[in-house]
């Protein structure tokens, strides 16, 4: 009786067929969008795609939560859709090796309630979408909670709400630059790179949530966006990103020489002095905004593993290693769990008492 039930199941688990219409790849599209877009040209209910491939709960939207498959369920998506699992692989972050769900005696596959707790979903920029032919409702997976289409001027977020789109960026042509230095500096840099713009990222969001310490070109970008900048956490990585840009490359000059072991408390003290100065031309109060940098000196201050990299980090686009404490975190992981720091955009206000109090702590 047993082995016949296991024919049964093994019959049930044959090879699918491709299916008769087949969606094209986009980079760095979630699993979920691209199961969507093949459901759809197909004419199924999601379900009944996901029932081809593999055993898992209820199918959920697509904008809202992030599937992951097991090797079983990879390789018949792989079939259904007519190409190899590699190239999947390649297409969709979510089907990385080690992102796959455990194997098993069966094709399995899981879709969450509720959001990756390790990367957001960001909707694709519409016009590049209609370019290629694509839906306007594709989803990308993104290590931030937006993302920027340089080519259209458009910053894209994952807020679903009805009525909710993108931000136009022709007024604000800076951020628009700054994400393509964002981009350069993490190709050239690597995982060093994507660790030290987390850290830039999360300094500038403790200057924001401050509004004594903001300095205030983010505002007058705020009102050139109709937005008003008090409490719109909405636009505050928007409005602060190319003054983030610019810290990372300050962290990146640090961190490239003292990786390389040429960095000493004399070119702390120099950098810091650069620092400084950047932030007064910022117009900032420069002694009280310097605080959470030197809460991120004494995390980056331990000996560097320089055994684990081969040969030291040289010059301006070799490949940076992700420091200390950075090391043990994926570099696939959204930027909330990658930085060092340990706060982030809309953490309740401090006031200056409480501000000296962090540059106690970060002495201590």
């Amino acid at each position: 009786m047993a082995a016949r039930k296991s024919t049964s199941r093994r019959r049930a688990w044959r090879a699918p067929e491709r299916l008769p219409r087949q969606a094209r790849l986009i980079s760095g599209e979630s699993t979920g969008s691209f199961l969507g877009r093949l459901a759809q040209l197909n004419h199924m209910p999601l379900d009944d795609l996901m029932g081809l491939v593999g055993e898992g709960g209820k199918a959920m939207q697509p904008r809202y939560t992030e599937v992951y498959l097991n090797p079983g369920a990879l390789e018949r998506l792989a079939a259904l859709a007519a190409r190899g699992p590699e190239v999947l692989q390649r297409a969709l972050p979510s089907l990385a090796p080690h992102r796959l769900l455990e194997p098993g005696p069966g094709p399995v596959w899981r879709w969450p309630q509720w959001e990756a707790k390790d990367v957001f979903l960001v909707r694709a920029c519409d016009l590049c979408a209609a370019a290629r032919r694509h839906p306007s409702d594709v989803y990308l997976v993104s290590v931030t909670r937006w993302s920027v289409c340089a080519r259209h001027h458009r910053w894209l977020d994952n807020l679903r709400e009805d009525g909710t789109t993108w931000l136009p960026l022709q007024n604000v042509p800076e951020v628009a630059r700054a994400h393509r230095e964002r981009m350069g500096m993490e190709r050239g840099l690597g995982a060093g790179g994507r660790a030290l713009f987390a850290d830039a990222l999360h300094l500038t969001a403790f200057w924001w949530n401050i509004p004594s310490l903001s300095p205030p070109v983010w505002e007058a970008r705020g009102q050139l966006l109709g937005e008003e900048i008090g409490g719109d956490l909405r636009t505050a990585p928007l409005v602060s990103y190319p003054e983030t840009v610019q810290l990372a490359w300050m962290l990146a000059a640090r961190e490239r020489r003292r990786m390389r072991g040429s960095w000493g408390v004399e070119d702390d003290r120099a950098w810091l002095d650069a620092v400084g100065e950047m932030l007064e031309e910022w117009q900032m109060p420069a002694a009280l905004a310097l605080v959470p940098m030197g809460i991120w000196m004494q995390h980056h201050s331990r000996p560097t593993h320089r055994q684990n990299t081969g040969r030291p980090a040289q010059g301006r686009w070799r490949r940076l290693p992700a420091p200390l404490p950075h090391e043990d975190v994926p570099c696939g992981m959204h930027l909330e769990r990658l930085t060092c720091l340990p706060w982030q955009f809309g953490d309740e206000p401090l006031e200056a008492d409480d501000t000296m109090a962090w540059s106690v702590a970060g002495r201590a």
